[in-house]
């Protein structure tokens, strides 16, 4: 059993969710411009250390494996409020 408050908690978890994810994706994007390549690339450059320093230059590898790490932490909340929001709709 549930409450419409538990249910407008869940909504606003679930709209933080999606600032967050939001915020988090604009930033990959600004690194992707900078760099001239994908997140999905420079991920699979570092599982196959292509890149053997991370901070680089520039010092923006760190920033965009955390950014990356980040963003598959925040989808995979958001999912978990999908399945509850779902869940209590039955």
């Amino acid at each position: 059993m549930h409450t419409d408050e538990f249910e407008i908690s869940l909504a606003r978890e679930l709209t933080v969710c999606k600032n967050t994810i939001k915020e988090i994706k604009k930033s990959l994007e600004i690194l992707e411009r900078k760099h001239n390549k994908t997140t999905q690339i420079f991920i699979k450059e570092i599982h196959c250390s292509t890149l053997t320093n991370l901070s680089s230059a520039t010092g923006d590898g760190q920033t965009w494996l955390s950014c990356y790490e980040s963003l598959k932490r925040w989808e995979k909340l958001e999912c978990q409020y999908q399945e509850i929001f779902q869940m209590m709709k039955i």
